[in-house]
């Protein structure tokens, strides 16, 4: 391998980890917001699909196995807040669907 493919390579490997950090700042930011809305109205969790958040919850983790083996620390240390909320959405949700099918039906006569 020459020297300029060796350095062409590292050029793109940090422009590669500047952008991921910009992303994992935006969807921290974003994640601010989404507690905010949460923390005014608990009831915001009921309609999150289970599936989806687990897959959500499932991908995010990817995406933190991926920040740590390129060895960005920003977006590897700000998204560990995001794991965590969509693990307790995706508990929340469950915990919920559980609630509602153990709960008598209307219709249901006893």
């Amino acid at each position: 391998m020459f020297a300029w493919e060796r350095d062409k390579k590292m050029e793109t490997l940090a422009s590669v980890n500047l952008l991921l950090d910009v992303s994992g700042i935006i969807n921290f930011i974003a994640l601010l917001w989404l507690l905010r809305s949460v923390i005014k109205n608990r009831n915001y969790l009921r309609g999150f699909s289970i599936v989806g958040s687990f897959l959500t919850f499932v991908s995010i983790v990817g995406f933190e196995v991926a920040y740590y083996l390129l060895g960005n620390v920003v977006g590897f240390t700000l998204g560990w807040a995001t794991v965590v909320f969509w693990f307790l959405a995706f508990i929340y949700s469950l915990k919920q669907k559980f609630k509602d099918s153990k709960s008598p039906s209307i219709h249901e006569t006893p």
